[in-house]
């Protein structure tokens, strides 16, 4: 069990970041050895990924002069003594699938009861049938030569970065490593998993570091000195080094930026996600318009505002019939609006004209609210006489104009 992250402060989380290891608290439910409170695992470095590199090819190599079969020679193996066939495979290849589209179907026959129990009874039926074969196939690798190799490399790996809590290797020699294995397994599992997946934390807990002001006081005096920040080559950086990285660049594109989002929007992981589409779209739109007219940096951005069609489906019915022929394919659920008109409502057409008018650069902005003043002045007022010359020019638009008699 790992220290939650979401009951620290920012710079705690930071310091975090920046050390080069991590506690590792045991779960209640995991055995250990008494004077054991907690383990301290470090980072992996480059040496110790080549390093296991290098001791699971000499376990496979040794294991295969032994006689241990690959998985392969298993899998065949399996196959001709009936212990993996056809059924086998079919579960493997569409279960994932079948369960997202029996669970998409329960949810949208909410309002009939006894379609929905039929539908549990066969979402059981499938996860059942899923993990009886993840069974089976994890019982053929257990046995193969690949996976003696990594087990063997993975408690090799696990003995260079972890300590106790006073600082002392936890598995100082071979003595130790078989008692361990032999009383407490379950233990040194729990601690290979933790090493594996290098205390992950979530995107959401990135991004709220990469934009947080105790962050960027850091990185922006020292972004392009990367090993100076993290106190590390780069080659030793965590995954969650890198995606800091990568949230601290992306962050900067938009602090930098010559209009930057309010700061409501880039503390709103989603109102910033739309920020960003709305930004690249309208790169996009300028560098294709780039093509066409010099006078591009100024067009005016507009769209239709009086609906769309559906293009989302929730009730899975889309994935389900994906090649399947005109008389095979599933009608869509009652509450799915996929492939239909969907009229924008007078809400819906101000929050998407908002977004639209917000695509405009500051010039644009400005010559459309000096019209919109003289039509609420005058009232209705031809176009040839709202925009001049110039200001069409500056809005690539063309300049000659033929009235309408």
């Amino acid at each position: 069990m790992r220290v939650p992250f979401f009951v620290m402060s920012v710079q705690e989380r930071i310091n975090r970041l920046l050390w080069d290891r991590r506690i590792v608290m045991i779960p209640d439910d995991v055995s250990k050895p008494d004077d054991i409170d907690y383990v301290i695992l470090k980072d992996i470095t480059l040496e110790d990924r080549n390093m296991y590199l290098v001791t699971r090819d000499l376990e496979e190599r040794v294991a295969r002069k032994s006689g241990v079969s690959t998985e392969g020679e298993l899998m065949q193996q399996a196959r001709k003594g009936g212990f993996w066939g056809e059924d086998e495979d079919d579960i493997e290849a569409r279960a994932d699938d079948h369960i997202a589209f029996l669970k998409a179907e329960f949810q949208a026959k909410a309002k009939f009861r006894s379609r929905q129990n039929i539908i549990k009874v066969q979402l059981a039926d499938a996860e059942a049938k899923k993990e009886y074969v993840q069974n089976k196939r994890n019982q053929l690798k257990q046995m193969s030569a690949e996976y003696l190799a990594h087990e063997i490399a993975s408690f090799s790996l696990l003995r260079r970065i972890a300590f106790k809590p006073d600082n002392t290797p936890l598995i100082p020699d071979d003595e130790t490593f078989m008692f361990l294995k032999e009383e407490y397994l379950i233990f040194l599992y729990f601690l290979i998993q933790e090493m594996m997946n290098e205390g992950f934390m979530e995107v959401s807990d990135l991004r709220e570091i990469a934009r947080s002001t105790e962050w960027r006081l850091v990185w922006v005096l020292s972004r392009e000195n990367l090993p100076a920040i993290f106190g590390r080559p780069v080659s030793d950086l965590t995954l969650n080094h890198k995606m800091l990285i990568y949230w601290s660049r992306v962050y900067d594109s938009a602090f930098e930026t010559h209009e930057p989002p309010e700061d409501h929007v880039i503390q709103d992981d989603d109102l910033f996600d739309e920020w960003l589409a709305d930004r690249d779209l309208e790169r996009r739109d300028r560098g294709s318009n780039l093509n066409k007219s010099s006078t591009s940096d100024h067009q005016e951005q507009g769209a239709m505002l009086d609906g769309e069609y559906v293009e989302k489906c929730i009730c899975g019915a889309k994935r389900a019939n994906a090649g399947k022929g005109l008389g095979e394919r599933l009608p869509h659920a009652d509450n799915c609006l996929y492939g239909t008109w969907h009229q924008f409502t007078a809400a819906e057409k101000e929050e998407r004209a908002r977004r639209i008018y917000k695509r405009n650069s500051t010039r644009v902005r400005e010559v459309l609210d000096r019209e919109q003043d003289q039509v609420l002045n005058k009232g209705m007022v031809e176009e040839q006489n709202l925009r001049g010359k110039k200001t069409r020019s500056m809005l690539g638009m063309p300049t000659k104009v033929i009235k309408i008699q």
